[in-house]
């Protein structure tokens, strides 16, 4: 789908009608609203402008706030919010967000405000409208995990109608349900090819229905419209997990990847992101650093965790033999750990792009990863990538596009299959009193874990084990959809931001940096409970890094706009 070509020139020409020189070159009787709404082939190029919703950073900085990923500058608002040192005053991310949710909103209520007009079929266009009505849910999605209520604006307003107040979430979730359903109705249920690669399809409505069925804890709802996808959609899990977030794997060049229900697409040279210069890049810090925490999340090959671990802290649990705890040197993190590790980050051996690493010949290129790299260990250059964790993320990292500024054509997984395995499996566990059959288990996480060879889950296991159901069904979904854009509206929904948000930010532990790195990069900050080097202090060290359940689970108003527009009010403890 080229709609960045028809996304440039369609908002100029409808938005630009009070710019004489624009005029001049494109006269208002030439394009206007009331002229331009005639044809597929206009239906189809304002469409494309609603796609661009489907922006990666709306898509990816939830890993950030969910705290499995580290932003390399823990001085921006994209730090502070894990860390809960964000205020009520700041402009970013809250206002930045607010206004890059609504701008989508904004195009998609033009293109319905204006779509009937077209001299065409009624089905063709409700097509088209369908798709925007996805879109938009979308935003509106992402609106009220943030925000709860939020202002419901269903078509283009007028400026005196924007002092508005807020519309309950509850109505809100429900107009999206409701235009969900409708654009069910509408699309086509076959996977898009050719020119309509990357078009949402009616799958795609009902994933994106699940989806927010889930969050919004209407259990019957999701499982019905999760079992619905997997009983009678074409999606299933593609072979190759590490692929998905490959150029390999991208659907318009692989139909063999028919996991991808929703997905941001990319082009070569014509719509990029910067995706592979944030993961690991030869020169310079790493922007989207892998967490020690997620690293300590995934399993061993046997099934049980390598530490206890901020799931079963203080609680008696079974931990695996076949790991080395405390932890003597980097390779031991990952030695018989659940395959997904290393397919999500770097790991010894593999394949570098990050130029220089963190051995000992400071200022030489390697090409094979052995040792993370920290800036002051390396004399402070920038002849490598530089890290904050000590982690790197293979997913979304190609190594040929590695070190060049906006030229990752990769495409960006919106939901997957996979996701909606594990939708059906939380909203059954809800359903069902907190637990699940061994053949529920296996019709969805382990569908999962087989793919990539890890050991299945299995009940009785859990028990003998000391491993409580509730938690490896989190953890499931953390590990598997690690970089989806998920993490962040999981911990809110699951109401554990005590557990895992505010904390300090870590990095390898102390015995591994002194082994194999010869020094501790942050010698002045100490070490945690667990033996681990800290970057930033949480407010059990001394530091600011905090969680207060009072306040964090929702987003304060954004400042400016409650200036402009007092009714907005504000969220509890932001006041």
């Amino acid at each position: 789908m080229n709609y960045i070509k028809y996304s440039l020139f369609l908002l100029l020409v409808l938005a630009s009608g009070c710019n004489e020189d624009f005029l001049d070159k494109y006269p208002l009787d030439s394009v206007t609203h009331e002229t331009y709404w005639q044809t597929e082939g206009q239906l189809r190029a304002a469409l494309y402008p609603c796609y661009e919703g489907l922006d990666y950073e709306l898509i990816i900085y939830p890993n950030i706030y969910g705290g499995d990923v580290v932003w390399g500058d823990l001085n921006s608002g994209l730090s502070k919010v894990p860390g809960g040192r964000h205020a009520a005053m700041d402009g970013f991310p809250f206002n930045t967000f607010w206004s890059w949710l609504y701008a989508p909103i904004f195009t998609c209520n033009n293109f319905l405000d204006h779509y009937n007009k077209a001299a065409i079929d009624q089905d063709i266009k409700d097509t088209y409208a369908a798709e925007v009505k996805v879109l938009r849910a979308l935003q509106y999605f992402w609106l009220t995990s943030y925000w709860g209520d939020v202002p419901l604006v269903d078509r283009v307003i007028t400026a005196s109608e924007a002092y508005m107040p807020r519309t309950p979430r509850s109505e809100v979730v429900q107009f999206i349900l409701d235009d969900l359903d409708w654009a069910a109705s509408k699309l086509g249920s076959e996977i898009p090819s050719g020119e309509d690669i990357g078009r949402i399809n009616r799958w795609g409505a009902l994933a994106l229905k699940a989806r927010v069925a889930l969050q919004n804890e209407m259990w019957e709802l999701a499982a019905n419209t999760a079992k619905e996808i997997i009983d009678n959609s074409p999606y299933e899990l593609y072979s190759n997990y590490q692929d998905m977030y490959k150029l390999a794997g991208n659907a318009e060049t692989n139909p063999a990847n028919r996991e991808a229900i929703i997905y941001s697409l990319f082009v070569e040279d014509l719509r990029t992101n910067n995706l592979s210069n944030y993961t690991c890049t030869p020169v310079d810090y790493v922007r989207l650093n892998a967490s020690k925490r997620l690293v300590d999340a995934y399993l061993c090959a046997d099934g049980k965790p390598a530490k206890a671990g901020l799931e079963y802290y203080g609680k008696p649990v079974s931990t695996s033999d076949l790991y080395t705890f405390p932890e003597q040197h980097y390779t031991d993190y990952f030695e018989n750990r659940d395959p997904r590790l290393k397919m999500t980050v770097y790991s010894p051996g593999d394949q570098w792009p990050g130029g220089d690493d963190g051995d000992t010949d400071t200022g030489t290129d390697n090409d094979i990863y052995q040792l993370p790299r920290f800036a002051v260990l390396q004399n402070n250059n920038r002849l490598g990538a530089n890290g904050l964790t000590g982690f790197y993320f293979k997913k979304y990292n190609s190594l040929e596009l590695a070190g060049l500024y906006n030229r990752d054509h990769n495409n960006i997984n919106v939901i997957r299959f996979a996701e909606v395995l594990l939708i059906y499996a939380e909203a059954l566990f809800n359903i069902q009193g907190e637990t699940l059959t061994q053949s529920q288990i296996d019709m969805t996480i382990n569908q999962l874990r087989e793919r990539v060879g890890m050991h299945p889950m299995n009940l009785q296991e859990l028990n003998d084990w000391g491993m409580d159901l509730k938690t490896e069904l989190h953890r499931e979904r953390r590990v598997e959809m690690s970089m989806d854009g998920m993490r962040y509206f999981d911990i809110l929904r699951w109401k554990e931001g005590e557990k895992h948000l505010g904390k300090a930010m870590v990095g390898p532990s102390l015995n591994v940096c002194m082994n194999d790195l010869g020094a501790n990069p942050y010698p002045d900050n100490g070490i945690d409970e667990f033996g681990d080097i800290i970057y930033e202090k949480s407010v059990d060290e001394g530091g600011l890094d905090n969680f207060d359940p009072s306040k964090h689970y929702l987003w304060p108003v954004p400042y400016a706009e409650r200036i402009k527009n007092p009714d907005l009010g504000q969220n509890p403890g932001w006041e």
